[in-house]
């Protein structure tokens, strides 16, 4: 039963790392959107292997791809496989990937809702396992509103009979304790009112003792007084009267000498506030303009040192201020040649000839750059490029047939063009060779990269081999191709001071 066991997980194994096979043999060829969708199906099998590693680095390389062609969906897809690589290998910074695909979907207004739900799931489980509970929190409600599900807010949640009981009994206490301040306001009410009773009656019995005579004179002082305390408050009633209007008119004068010196303090503040935010307003869009101009001219200088050296040593050089001649084991180098150029320069004017060189070098920069092949140098109607640098290794050697047969077709299609106009045509020899060589950049003035090694020789000695709207290439190029491309065999080809070489046409 173990055996048979260890069998079928042999058997899953071979199974998963043969359909890893296929998929790198589907790459090689591939291009466009199909080998971004291929990165990322490799980074899918290498995480169900679980080679977490190799995974990062597929989704890594899709992304990069996805970003160079321009498919922001494929670039979203291939940032979520790297999280996942990374979360699922142990890595840090796994939350950024997934943040840079929503961001990404976010941005270009993606409708692609399964693979954002996605993202904030695995942005939740890491928050959830950093214990970070309020951006679980915030990270729930997004999954919940993408999802259409509803959010339970505190309010609807339900309450206990427990918690209904206690809310009872403090309402029955608050009750009972204002029935008890009540009786007791009541029986005070009751005790005044029963003095106030008293004293009323008191006062009642003194006045049936009095004669008819005593309260007539006791009515006559009452009036006397009376009459006494309303002009001494007449009096007092006047004279308060007086001295506040006085006193108003004093705080109306004090008032408006305030309100006016603080109406042309304010005016001074708002004038010198207004002269200031001008004044600030035109500094900082100088210093705008200012900061676009340099940034601009730093983009110009950033490509403009990109046409001249590559990334890898326009960096070196920035950072040290020389560069250091590296050595490179697998580099594909070609060299394309006009036939009869000397001829089309007579017929041509001087204008004329620099114009097509122009013309033809401009679309073969741009075919190479699709195949991302590095261009070195042109000497005079000569074209140079290699493949493999930096990096080196893979398939820079097919990107650089491809490129190749795209640079005789484009050719092709406009020596058409001339025969009608009755000019001259233009017809390539193509050559490529494989091997090491040594690539820098020397002198101090004037960098130019460059490459040398007996491998620029021999591609050299084979373009020189070959005829007009052909490819030739090297018995050790046709080793690495052959499976891709059909040759036809040339035999071995006498080299200047190489010997004999074997030589292969590569079929149009």
């Amino acid at each position: 039963m173990g055996c048979l066991l260890l069998q079928a997980f042999n058997g899953m194994l071979s199974a998963q790392t043969s359909k890893i096979q296929i998929l790198e043999e589907q790459l090689r060829p591939a291009y466009g959107t199909a080998r971004a969708s291929l990165y990322i199906a490799l980074a899918d099998a290498c995480i169900e292997e679980g080679q977490f590693d190799k995974a990062a680095e597929w989704a890594e390389e899709g992304a990069d791809f996805a970003k160079k062609i321009k498919q922001p969906d494929l670039r979203a897809i291939a940032l979520n496989r790297h999280g996942k690589a990374m979360m699922l290998g142990g890595k840090r910074k796994a939350a950024g990937k997934f943040e840079q695909s929503r961001d990404v979907l976010r941005q270009n207004n993606s409708s692609n809702k399964t693979l954002l739900i996605d993202n904030l799931q695995n942005l939740r489980m890491l928050a959830e396992r950093a214990g970070k509970v309020k951006e679980v929190a915030i990270l729930d409600d997004q999954i919940a509103v993408l999802s259409g599900k509803s959010i339970a807010s505190p309010e609807n949640m339900p309450v206990s009979k427990g918690e209904l009981r206690q809310e009872l009994a403090e309402l029955q206490n608050l009750l009972a304790n204002a029935g008890t301040g009540f009786k007791t306001d009541q029986v005070r009410l009751m005790q005044e009112s029963q003095e106030l009773q008293a004293q009323l009656a008191a006062k009642q019995a003194a006045i049936d003792e009095m004669t008819e005579a005593q309260m007539k004179a006791s009515m006559m002082v009452m009036q006397q007084r009376f009459l006494l305390d309303s002009m001494v408050f007449r009096s007092g009633i006047d004279s308060l009267a007086a001295a506040n209007t006085q006193l108003a008119l004093s705080e109306a004068q004090s008032n408006r000498k305030f309100y006016i010196s603080a109406m042309i303090a304010l005016l001074f503040l708002a004038g010198g506030s207004l002269f200031s935010f001008v004044r600030a307003r035109q500094h900082s869009k100088l210093l705008e303009e200012k900061n676009i101009i340099i940034r601009e001219e730093q983009e110009r200088s950033e490509n403009l040192l990109l046409n001249i050296l590559p990334s890898l040593v326009a960096d070196e050089l920035k950072k040290k201020g020389h560069t250091d001649a590296r050595f490179f084991d697998d580099v594909s180098v070609l060299f394309a040649d006009f036939v009869g150029f000397s001829k089309i320069a007579e017929v041509l004017s001087p204008q004329q000839l620099v114009s097509e060189l122009d013309t033809c070098f401009r679309a073969f920069d741009q075919i190479i750059a699709l195949h991302g092949i590095e261009k070195i140098k042109t000497i005079g109607d000569a074209y140079m490029c290699a493949g493999g640098l930096p990096n080196g290794g893979g398939s820079q050697l097919r990107n650089m047939v491809l490129a190749a047969r795209d640079m005789q077709r484009w050719l092709s299609d406009w020596n058409i063009e001339r025969v009608k106009k009755g000019q001259p045509l233009f017809e390539a020899r193509i050559g490529i060779h494989n091997g090491p060589v040594v690539a820098g950049v020397v002198g101090s003035k004037k960098f130019a990269f460059d490459i040398w090694g007996d491998t620029v020789n021999i591609a050299a000695r084979i373009e020189q081999a070959g005829e007009g709207g052909k490819i030739n290439i090297s018995g050790e190029a046709y080793e690495l191709i052959r499976e891709f491309f059909p040759c036809t065999y040339r035999g071995k080809i006498a080299a200047k001071n190489k010997g004999e070489i074997d030589m292969y046409y590569v079929e149009n």
